[in-house]
């Protein structure tokens, strides 16, 4: 609940029982009115009446006493009557900020249990019921991110030992075998390179896992040109799209100037593109589609990555965004990362003002 909210709430309520004191209030006056009136009016033939049919002379001198002070009797009974009537308004709202603050607690000691105020607190039972349930599905939330993270964490340490045990053995046979054939000599350093290689890339993504936090990502900005950035990127990922036949499409104008932290921007075009090169058909083109798009009166920078690849569910679409997730749902790291990759470039783009996103495209040439 905002604090907007909670102060609206408040005026809401807080005028909801002024109004209803104050409507008890003239109720009691007039009441009160229409009662002075009566005895008013009848006061002339009740003192006749006392006078000749009851009461004898000290009666009577009794009567003219209590005759005298009837304008006080009758200020204090009214007086008596709207204390009553504002320790009644008073009462009410402190049994609505008491029914308040028995949810609040009932919020944090019984999970699960719903909301039940009286009724005009009925929208303040449905704001709590809401909060209730965004922190119920919140904490699910955040348990599942963090058995993932456990999960990838033994899974990483487990497939180190792999890379790692290789690197060992290798190393021994050379240390081990020094007339060893040349030919043979170098194909060992060769798998033991490409293990040191694997190695750096796991040791690497536990440290993505352990300094994670997208809270506190820095963002320096200059200006640059779009379109060169962009290329160099593609450059880069030249001998993975080759190893797998994939051409690598550049849609963009000659010079795009744009004012952002090309080192951020650069990792977010790079986990894209990567992902993209990764899970693209072999033998197929990757489209980078580079432009403006104009919003309101503020021109943005548009980078489209699209590859023709596996059909993604849409339940996957929501969620390829967020930390440690892997959409193939794959327990080894040996054809991807710790499933932090998009996930840091979406808050990247975010710290930037901007976002990313995924969707879906058919098109009848790919069928």
């Amino acid at each position: 609940m905002s604090s907007t909210y909670a102060n609206d709430q408040t005026k809401t309520l807080r005028r909801s029982i002024l109004w209803r004191t104050i409507l008890n209030a003239v109720l009691f006056t007039a009441v009160y009115a229409a009662a002075v009136f009566l005895v008013e009016l009848f006061k002339p033939a009740l003192s006749n009446f006392v006078f000749y049919t009851v009461l004898d002379g000290v009666g009577y001198t009794l009567y003219n006493l209590l005759s005298s002070l009837y304008y006080l009797v009758a200020a204090g009974v009214y007086l008596i009557g709207m204390i009553l009537v504002i320790r009644a308004g008073i009462n009410r709202a402190l049994r609505y900020f008491d029914a308040l603050f028995e949810a609040v607690e009932g919020m944090l000691v019984e999970e699960g249990s719903p909301i039940d105020l009286p009724a005009e607190l009925s929208s303040t039972a449905l704001a709590l019921n809401g909060i209730q349930a965004e922190r119920e599905r919140s904490e699910r939330a955040a348990k599942a991110a963090e058995q993932r993270k456990n999960e990838l964490v033994v899974y990483l340490a487990h497939d180190i030992k792999t890379p790692l045990t290789s690197i060992i053995g290798y190393l021994t046979l050379l240390s081990e075998s020094p007339d060893m054939p040349i030919e043979t000599r170098a194909r060992y350093a060769n798998i033991t390179l490409e293990k040191s290689y694997r190695l750096e890339e796991l040791i690497e993504e536990f440290f993505e896992i352990t300094r994670y936090n997208l809270q506190t990502i820095p963002v320096e900005r200059s200006r640059f040109d779009v379109t060169l950035f962009c290329q160099q990127v593609i450059d880069e990922f030249y001998p993975q799209a080759s190893s797998r036949s994939l051409e690598i499409k550049l849609e963009a104008p000659d010079e795009l100037p744009t004012f952002a932290d090309a080192n951020r921007l650069s990792r977010v075009f790079n986990n894209v593109l990567k992902n993209a090169l990764s899970y693209a058909d072999e033998g197929s083109v990757v489209e980078v589609h580079v432009g403006e798009s104009v919003i309101g009166t503020v021109n943005w920078l548009k980078i489209m990555v699209v590859n023709r690849g596996r059909e993604i569910t849409p339940e996957h679409l929501d969620r390829i965004f967020e930390k440690f997730y892997r959409g193939d749902d794959a327990r080894t790291t040996a054809s991807g990362g710790a499933g932090l990759g998009l996930a840091i470039a979406r808050e990247i783009a975010r710290a930037h003002g901007g976002g990313l996103t995924g969707c879906l495209l058919y098109s009848s040439s790919w069928v």
